[in-house]
């Protein structure tokens, strides 16, 4: 399974999904959301996972939703 802005990796019955925008912190976007729960999906629908792990690529595991292309200072603040 290879995404853009997921890595999914399964080692035994453990499963790893990944967060990768390290250069935007793994900020949330659509693209990253709708491969993590495929991957979610993916791990769900095989029954020899026992767990699975969630963490961030370099240094962050995330910083939220990145807003910088989704919306304008003038959603987010009314006085702009």
């Amino acid at each position: 399974m290879s995404f853009e802005y997921v890595l999914y990796e399964r080692k035994g019955p453990i499963a790893y999904i990944t967060l990768n925008r390290p250069e935007k912190l793994n900020a949330l976007n659509a693209g990253l959301m709708t491969e993590f729960q495929k991957a979610v999906g993916a791990v769900d629908a095989d029954t020899e996972i026992r767990a699975l792990i969630i963490t961030g690529a370099d240094r962050a595991f995330s910083n939220g939703f990145d807003i910088e292309k989704t919306t304008t200072p003038s959603t987010l603040c009314p006085a702009h």
